[in-house]
């Protein structure tokens, strides 16, 4: 709900009936629960949190709605956050962005949150969903037309259907997958005193509570905001941001141990969900995602090689869960994860590719990356009578009855002119090993030997 001036305290009787229920709601709906059995797909509903996502701890988070009537006192209230070291989240209007950028821009640059509070603050069980999907489209433009943006998070207006499964799916069918609700209202834009605020306080905050305040000019929120925080700290309670509080658990550590929304997977995007089955759980980032699972813990997967391992089907592919966190090689000339069925490794000219099973066990007995084979430069393909990878400096072949065998060099040069897999030597029996004067692989149909001193390639048959 956000300010609405006089106008606003004049809207339909339906609306302002569903506004005071809500005031008085604590705590009915924390957050949208899992469903066991989900995929590791885009949401089909918006998550709604009417509270922290760890009710746990003794914390709140608080925020701040606005429309565009009155810009209210920005300066003012960003200061009294920043000296109780206090990250907030912002729910405005697009009009509001329009009218008062300078404000906005102000908001954004002291790191609080921006959440999309609707275009001109409709009730939205009013809408179609062409409406809905406009509200919100011009809303976020024109945050955008500011270069910020609000990572699709949303607000309802006036409360208006926050729990509404056809609002809650228009929502995610824009890519707004959480509403972020609030628990109680202190009623400043009501014109309340601070002794009303404060009372408010003392009775609605529960742990994990969203306190939901004003920053319209005929708001008494940012004069009773000092208060507010001296009373709650009196009460025990502790102050989380709203990037921290949709999060929990192991994933929500991990997160927060990683940099939080200064990491490279930046700010939440969803709700933690189940990943494929019970005691497994994902979470989605603007950078990248966290995946859980019961006994491996939690590891984060992004950029190249996060977009790759989603390209396979992430968790439900043959490389299932990761065992580590993106992490630079040796010399920091590229990167890796370790995934339950194999790796995925980048560089900068080879991109992110795949390697699994036996053709990884040879490359890993050869010295990974820092041997002689170096960075994987395709994943496994099929071949005639078996499968490869080819590396920057040679191939893997596999098959059941034969293993799996590099191929390099001049050798391999010679053997990929004479038909590789297909061709009459068929797939190689051995690794490239020292003979005199040279060196010799040997294969299915015969050898080849390349002549140290004439450098020829030489092939036999069996």
């Amino acid at each position: 709900m956000s300010t609405a001036g006089v106008a606003g305290r004049r809207r339909a009787g339906r609306v302002a009936a569903a506004v005071v229920a809500g005031l008085l709601a604590v705590g009915t709906a924390v957050f949208t629960a899992p469903a066991a059995g989900a995929a590791d797909t885009a949401p089909t509903r918006a998550a709604v949190f009417t509270r922290g996502a760890d009710p746990g701890p003794r914390v709140v988070t608080l925020t701040m709605d606005a429309d565009w009537y009155t810009p209210g006192d920005v300066p003012r209230v960003l200061q009294i956050l920043r000296d109780n070291g206090i990250t907030a989240g912002f729910g405005l209007t697009g009009r509001y962005v329009e009218r008062y950028p300078d404000q906005v821009r102000a908001i954004a640059a002291a790191g609080h949150k921006l959440i999309n509070h609707s275009y001109d603050h409709p009730a939205f069980t009013g809408l179609t969903s062409t409406g809905r999907a406009d509200q919100l489209d011009r809303a976020e433009a024109a945050f955008r037309r500011l270069g910020l943006g609000t990572d699709g998070w949303f607000r309802a207006p006036y409360r208006d259907g926050y729990l509404d499964d056809g609002v809650r799916a228009d929502l995610a069918s824009r890519g707004y997958w959480i509403s972020y609700d609030w628990t109680f209202d202190t009623t400043g834009y009501r014109g309340a005193g601070t002794e009303v605020i404060l009372d408010r306080v003392r009775r609605y905050t529960v742990p994990g509570a969203i306190v939901l305040m004003h920053l319209s000019s005929e708001s008494t929120d940012t004069a009773a905001l000092p208060a507010v925080i001296a009373t709650l700290r009196g009460m025990g309670y502790g102050f989380t941001d709203p990037y921290r509080s949709v999060t929990r658990g192991a994933i929500g550590l991990h997160w927060a141990a990683l940099g939080g929304r200064g990491s490279v997977l930046g700010v939440p995007r969803t709700e933690e969900r189940v990943a494929t089955t019970a005691g497994t759980a994902v979470q989605w980032f603007a950078g990248g995602r966290v995946y859980w699972r019961e006994g491996t813990g939690a590891h984060e997967v992004h950029g190249a090689i996060g977009a790759r391992f989603v390209e396979l089907g992430s968790v439900t592919s043959y490389l299932g869960f990761p065992l580590t966190d993106e992490t630079p090689t040796p010399g920091r000339t590229g990167a890796y994860n370790h995934f339950d069925g194999g790796s995925l490794y980048w560089t900068p000219g080879t991109g992110a590719r795949s390697v699994y099973g036996a053709i990884r066990a040879k490359w890993a007995s050869l010295g990974w990356e820092r041997g002689f084979l170096g960075f994987p430069v395709s994943d496994e393909v099929g071949v005639v009578a078996g499968r490869a990878s080819q590396f920057q400096g040679g191939n893997v072949y596999w098959s059941a009855t034969t293993g799996a065998h590099e191929v390099h060099g001049a050798i391999l040069s010679r053997y990929l002119a004479l038909g590789g897999t297909a061709g009459r030597l068929g797939l190689p029996v051995s690794d490239e090993y020292p003979v005199p004067g040279g060196r010799r692989s040997d294969f299915r149909g015969g050898w080849l030997r390349w002549d140290a001193a004439t450098g020829v390639v030489t092939a036999g048959y069996a």
